[in-house]
C-alpha cells in the first residue's frame, strides 16, 4: 500500500484506505474495559521506538481487561510491550490473555512465586525496584530486564548499580526510566543500559541557531509553501525537479495501488494531479522525517510514530470543520520540527507559509489551538487527569476520548508498517 493511503482526510468512522478497519473498529468502544490507554515510549540503544510501557488508571483487573481490548498482546507480536503487573495478578492469573511474544511484565518488587510462575509460562520478566542484595541475585537470575529510576538514587550510586548489575548478571538488560535529556540518555548508554523511557526522545538534543537545513528538507519545505499559497502547478513542478529524490518519491505516491491508476504515472504533472493539494501536502510533511538518513535515521523514525499518533489523535478527537482538523493534523506533525531537524522552531516557522493559528501555537503563544496541543502533550507524558480537564474546557466527547487514542494509536502503527519501505 503506498505511502499517502494513510493520509487522507476522511470522514469517521468510515473505514477507508486512511483509517484500517482495526482502527475503526475501536474508534467508539462500548464495553466497560474502555478507557484511555497510557503508553510510555521505550527507545532501545540504537534510538529506535522499539516498544511501549502500557497502562490505563483503573483497579488492576480492569486495567489488564482494558489492555487485552486495546490489542496489546497483538502489538506484543512484533515489539516490546511491557506491562507493569503485582504478584497477586499473576497468582490469579490474570496476567495469560495478555502474554505474546514480546510482552514483558513488570513486577514492582521481588516475589518469587510470581516469577516462577511467570517464567513457567514462558514470559518475559522485568524487576523494579531492586539492589544489590545477594538475597535478590537469585531472582534477578530469571529476570530479562532490570527497570531502574534515573532519579531514585544519587548519581554516583546510580553509575555503581549499573556497572555491578551488568557484571554480576549479564544476560540481565537494562532498561533506565525518567531519561528527560539526550545528555542523560548518553550517560546511562555508557553505564550498560539497553533501553530507555522519559521525555528525552521528543526534547532537542543540540539546537544551533546558525544550523542549515538539508536540500532535500528545503525542496520539501519550498512545495510545502507553494501548495499552502495555491501556488500554479508549473511553479511546483519546476521546484521538484530540482531535486531527483524527490521526483521520485511524488512518483511513486502516484501509482501507489490505492490510487487506482490504470496507466503508469511517469510525469510530475500527473503526479500532482492524481494526488491533489491537501494529500500531497500532508506526504510532504511527514517525508520530512525520513529525508534525513546517516546517524539519525533510526531516531527520525520514533520521532515520526510519535508525530503521526499526535497529529492523528488532534485530527480526530474534535467535531470541529475539516479544514481545522487538517490544521490539527498539521500541528501534531510540526511540533516536533525542531527536534527533529535541530533547529529552533521560529527559524522554521519563518521558512514556510503557515496560517496565524498553525503559527501561533508552534512558537508557543498559545492560540486557538493551543490547548488541543497542550492537552495531547498531557496525554503523552501520561497526565491524564490534566489532559481530562483541558478536554472538558474544550467542550470534547471525553467518553469518547479512549477510543479515539486507541485509534489513533493504531492508525500511526498502520502507517509506519505499510510505509517502511516507501
Amino acid at each position: 500500500m503506498g505511502f499517502l493511503s494513510f493520509l487522507k482526510s476522511k470522514p469517521e468512522p468510515v473505514a477507508s484506505p486512511a483509517t484500517p478497519a482495526a482502527a475503526v473498529a475501536d474508534a467508539s468502544p462500548s464495553d466497560e474495559t474502555a478507557a484511555l490507554i497510557t503508553r510510555t515510549e521505550i527507545v532501545d540503544k540504537r534510538q529506535r521506538l522499539s516498544g511501549y510501557r502500557f497502562g490505563a488508571a483503573l483497579p488492576e483487573p480492569a486495567m489488564l481487561d482494558a489492555l487485552v481490548a486495546a490489542q496489546v498482546p497483538g502489538f506484543a507480536q512484533s515489539r516490546l510491550a511491557l506491562v507493569p503487573i503485582s504478584a497477586e495478578a499473576v497468582s490469579a492469573g490474570l496476567h495469560l490473555p495478555l502474554v505474546a511474544p514480546h510482552t514483558i511484565f513488570l513486577l514492582d518488587h521481588l516475589a518469587a512465586d510470581a516469577v516462577a510462575a511467570l517464567r513457567a509460562a514462558g514470559s518475559q520478566i522485568a524487576l523494579s525496584g531492586i539492589s544489590l542484595k545477594e538475597e535478590e541475585a537469585a531472582l534477578l537470575s530469571q529476570a530479562d530486564l532490570a527497570v531502574l529510576s534515573l532519579h531514585e538514587h544519587p548519581l554516583a550510586e546510580f553509575q555503581t548499580l549499573c556497572k555491578q548489575l551488568h557484571l554480576r548478571h549479564p544476560n540481565l538488560k537494562l532498561m533506565v526510566d525518567g531519561v528527560d535529556t539526550w545528555e542523560e540518555q548518553r550517560m546511562c548508554l555508557s553505564w550498560g543500559a539497553s533501553y530507555f523511557m522519559g521525555l528525552f526522545l521528543t526534547t532537542a538534543d543540540h539546537v544551533d541557531p546558525d544550523a542549515r537545513i538539508d536540500q532535500s528538507r528545503m525542496t520539501s519545505i519550498e512545495l510545502l509553501n507553494l501548495l499552502r499559497t495555491d501556488a500554479e502547478l508549473p511553479a511546483m513542478i519546476e521546484v521538484a525537479k530540482r531535486d531527483p529524490g524527490m521526483t521520485y518519491q511524488v512518483l511513486q505516491w502516484a501509482n501507489a495501488p490505492v490510487n487506482g491508476q490504470a496507466t503508469k504515472v511517469t510525469s510530475l504533472q500527473q503526479a500532482f494531479m492524481v494526488l491533489g493539494r491537501n494529500q500531497l501536502y500532508r506526504g510532504l510533511t511527514v517525508s520530512m522525517f525520513r529525508l534525513g538518513g546517516g546517524a539519525n535515521k533510526e531516531r527520525d523514525e520514533s520521532l515520526l510514530e510519535v508525530a503521526l499518533t499526535r497529529a492523528r489523535f488532534l485530527e480526530t478527537c474534535s467535531k470541529l470543520p475539516q479544514a481545522r482538523r487538517d490544521e490539527l493534523f498539521l500541528v501534531g506533525l510540526l511540533s516536533l520540527f525542531d527536534v527533529l531537524l535541530g533547529v529552533p522552531m521560529a527559524n522554521l516557522v519563518g521558512k514556510m507559509h503557515l496560517s496565524d493559528d498553525i503559527r501561533e501555537v508552534l512558537l508557543g503563544n498559545e492560540g486557538v489551538y493551543g490547548p488541543y496541543l497542550t492537552m495531547v502533550l498531557l496525554l503523552q507524558r501520561d497526565k491524564v487527569e490534566q489532559a481530562l480537564a483541558i478536554a472538558g474546557e474544550l467542550g470534547l466527547d471525553i467518553d469518547s476520548l479512549p477510543g479515539v487514542g486507541q485509534a489513533a494509536f493504531q492508525w500511526a502503527q498502520e502507517s509506519m508498517k505499510h510505509t517502511g519501505a516507501d
